[in-house]
């Protein structure tokens, strides 16, 4: 393969994923071609995208995007997959895609830029997608805010009702005194 190729197939990997800081390194060996277009077929109803590697180009392409610890990964046949809705709802999407196909693996792959295993893929796979942490988020920080504004108001009719009764003691005070 000559040079020019090469850095035309480089090119072409650094564009693909460009900007991409989420993305895991699978192995499709023992896929036939039906099952591989089914798999290929589900990844784009999810927009994750698949590209299968030449090693020594994308240890290349990935040592240029800082993530030099990827290449301890693409070793024999090598695929890179990335998109989706985020991190967790691709390694969910990968990592259930594989449980029904049964022969592929993920080798590894990188998080927000920091590398990581096939341990801690399964690990991010147990965390909730991005809206959900999102919502917890946000219902943490509107939970006081609620009480507090449950006590106000409530108080309030409270502080009103007892300050009648402060003045009706006050007025049947007044009087007998």
């Amino acid at each position: 393969m000559s040079k020019y190729v090469k850095e035309l197939m480089m090119d072409q990997l650094r564009s693909d994923l460009d900007g991409t800081q989420s993305l895991l390194i699978v192995d499709l060996k023992d896929l036939d071609a039906i099952a591989e277009h089914n798999f290929r077929r589900a990844l784009r109803k999810k927009s994750i995208r698949l590209r299968v590697l030449k090693n020594s180009l994308a240890r290349r392409v990935f040592s240029d995007m800082g993530m030099d610890g990827l290449s301890k990964y693409l070793k024999g046949a090598s695929a890179v997959v990335w998109g989706g809705d985020g991190p967790s709802e691709l390694a969910k999407e990968i990592t259930t895609q594989f449980k029904t196909l049964k022969k592929p693996q993920i080798k590894g792959g990188a998080v927000d830029g920091v590398v990581v295993g096939p341990e801690q893929v399964d690990i991010i796979t147990k965390l909730p997608s991005r809206e959900v942490l999102i919502g917890q988020v946000l219902s943490l920080l509107l939970g006081p805010a609620q009480q507090t504004l449950s006590l106000l108001t409530s108080s309030a009719s409270t502080v009103v009702g007892q300050l009648e009764a402060l003045a009706k003691r006050g007025e049947a005070a007044g009087i007998e005194a």
